[in-house]
């Protein structure tokens, strides 16, 4: 079994900035060890917003990406509202090409008449014609696999 005294743990130790979470495991080749206060680089963004009155609301990332990033916009309510659905009406790059935010749009759902004549009746009935507006949502962001 291999001797080494507690100074020599200096040499295992990597100066190297830590490399980004990875989609895909891999053991590693290197042979050192991540000191104690390193800081892996995130895959993802996180961030809440709230809808305007038209129901919108820009997000800006928390990092930067290559790619257009999945975005999952979700939100939690108390009350007892119909759902809320939501799009991604554009992305937002820099200068560079790097994706910064998006703009969410989200339609809340309305209750389908009960009187099956008003239903019939009506020339457009818009089951997403519910306002949104006021509620937070949280937004989720990762960057693509591959």
């Amino acid at each position: 079994m291999p001797y080494f005294q507690p100074t020599d743990v200096s040499n295992f130790l990597s100066s190297s900035m830590p490399k980004q979470e990875g989609v895909t495991p891999a053991a590693g080749t290197e042979v050192k060890a991540s000191r104690d206060d390193h800081v892996h680089a995130r895959l993802s963004s996180a961030i809440y917003v709230t809808l305007d009155a038209n129901g919108e609301a820009t997000v800006n990332y928390t990092r930067l990406f290559d790619t257009a990033p999945v975005v999952v916009p979700c939100f939690v309510e108390s009350a007892n509202n119909q759902p809320v659905v939501f799009k991604i009406k554009n992305h937002i790059q820099d200068a560079n090409g790097k994706y910064t935010g998006c703009v969410i749009k989200g339609y809340r759902s309305q209750p389908i008449p009960k009187n099956l004549a008003t239903l019939l009746l009506s020339t457009v009935f818009n089951l997403f014609a519910g306002n949104p507006s006021g509620i937070s949502v949280s937004v989720f962001a990762i960057q693509q696999s591959g």
